[in-house]
Parts: structure tokens; C-alpha cells; sequence
């Protein structure tokens, strides 16, 4: 199928944008994530996600809006119960991950969710975007661009060292809560448009590929964006012409970068 014919259906051409949004600008999110160790954070965001997915299903709403509530939800609960409970915040956020998860497939069962749906928030579907789901999905990247532009300073003292930062007079508390913030909504944009299982191909392998290549912070968050959207439009292509599911073929396709870079990684140190 040419590029022509496919853009001439409306669910194929609002899946395309939005992958190559995310494929720009969800591995910024990324960069955060590899260099802060939120690694954690992000299976229980990918778990709470999952539960505000079950919990739309079973009542009938836009699962992508309950997903962002849920991840808010433990974003902005998960420090003050860490302080109340003397917990660290390893624990904490292994709570909610096991939490989550227990609950979600609880409704999935009690709700009787057909199991074609449910495997739908496990894999997502880039063409089942509403006309609402692109519009959050623009509004998004948008906002994560400036984001990184209006605090790329402080942002870049706080990937340095967080104590570092707060002794040049960053709010490092502030900004990070932001950050945590922002995971939570990439997450949960991610699954939404390629599911839980495929979710790093786009939030954490092109910035790991980008961290091969980068000598700085800025080319960090350039080359993470780069990477991206080879990973998007090059599967995005992949999937066109093998006929494949586009959330597999641009996974295989970051994957192919991811070892790529490595391969370059090696060769310079040898």
C-alpha cells in the first residue's frame, strides 16, 4: 500500500502523526528517566496505567484519560507517603506496583472485559486513536518540548547532581516532581498508542542509543528525538509494507538502532 493510499484513511493518517509526535519528542521523557533511575517509577506508572485501562473498559470511558488520572494520582501521592511511612521510596513505588496490577486484573475478571481489549491495552493500537487522543497527544509533546527548552539550565545541573543543583539555588524539588509529572503522562500516552509490553521501544531505547552517541546533555535530548522518530517513521513504514502491527515494527526498529549504536559504542572503545 502506497503512502497516498494509506493517508487517505483518516484512522491510518491520525495514527501517523501521532506516532511520529511521540517518536520526537517521548524519548526526552526518556533521557529523565535513564539518568534520574526512574526506571522503577516507570513499571508502576506502565501498572497504573494498565489498571486506569481496565477501570475505562469495564465503565465505558476513554482509557487514556483514566490512565493519566490514575498516574497523577500516584505521582502526587507517592512522596508524602514515603515521609508518613518512614518507607523509602523503593518500596513505595514497588506498593503500587504490585497494587495496580493485582487491582486491574481484578476488574478485568469481575467486569468481564473480553479478552481482545484487554490484550488491546497490553499491545495498543496506533489506529483506534480518537480525534480527543490526538489532540491531548499534540498538546503534550508540545508541552514536553518546552519544558525541556524554558529549564534546559536547571534541568541540566539537576541531571548532574540533584545536591549540586539545589546548592545553586534550583528548586531541584519542584523540578523533579515536574519530571515525575511528565513520565507519568508519557507513559501513559505510550501505552495508549503502543501498549505496556512495547513501551520502551519509544520512551527508553532511543535514548539509550542516544547516550552512544552524545557528549553532551543537549545532544543527549537531540539525538533521544532523532532516534525516535527513525524508530516511528521507520516503523511505521516497516509495518506498511510487511503488513505487520506498527507498535511491533517500530519496536524491531529501535531495537536495530539500539544495536547499532552499540556496535559504534564498542568500536570507540576499542
Amino acid at each position: 500500500m502506497s503512502l497516498a493510499t494509506a493517508f487517505s484513511y483518516p484512522p491510518i493518517l491520525k495514527g501517523f502523526l501521532v506516532l511520529i509526535l511521540a517518536g520526537c519528542f517521548f524519548p526526552l521523557t526518556g533521557v529523565f528517566v535513564l539518568k534520574l533511575q526512574l526506571v522503577p517509577l516507570r513499571f508502576t506508572l506502565m501498572h497504573g496505567t494498565l489498571l486506569g485501562g481496565a477501570a475505562a473498559l469495564a465503565l465505558g470511558l476513554d482509557p487514556l484519560l483514566i490512565g493519566l488520572a490514575i498516574n497523577m494520582v500516584i505521582v502526587f501521592v507517592i512522596a508524602p507517603m514515603s515521609r508518613f511511612s518512614g518507607l523509602s521510596t523503593g518500596y513505595v513505588t514497588a506498593f503500587f506496583m504490585v497494587l495496580t496490577i493485582g487491582l486491574a486484573y481484578a476488574i478485568i475478571y469481575k467486569a468481564g472485559v473480553p479478552a481482545k481489549d484487554t490484550l488491546e491495552i497490553l499491545w495498543g493500537n496506533i489506529f483506534a486513536l480518537s480525534y480527543l487522543d490526538v489532540i491531548l497527544a499534540a498538546v503534550f509533546c508540545v508541552a514536553s518540548l518546552l519544558f525541556v527548552l524554558l529549564f534546559f539550565q536547571q534541568l541540566k545541573a539537576l541531571l548532574f547532581n540533584r545536591e549540586i543543583a539545589f546548592s545553586a539555588g534550583i528548586n531541584e524539588k519542584a523540578l523533579f516532581r515536574a519530571i515525575l509529572v511528565l513520565t507519568g503522562l508519557t507513559v501513559a500516552f505510550s501505552l495508549k498508542l503502543i501498549g505496556a509490553l512495547l513501551l520502551d521501544s519509544l520512551l527508553l531505547l532511543p535514548a539509550i542509543a542516544a547516550s552512544f552517541f552524545a557528549r553532551s546533555v543537549r545532544s543527549l535530548f537531540v539525538l533521544a528525538g532523532a532516534f525516535g522518530l527513525l524508530s516511528s517513521f521507520g516503523g511505521f513504514m516497516v509495518a506498511l509494507n510487511l503488513d505487520i502491527p506498527a507498535s511491533s515494527a517500530v519496536t524491531i526498529v529501535a531495537a536495530v538502532l539500539f544495536a547499532v549504536g552499540l556496535a559504534f559504542r564498542r568500536r570507540v572503545q576499542a
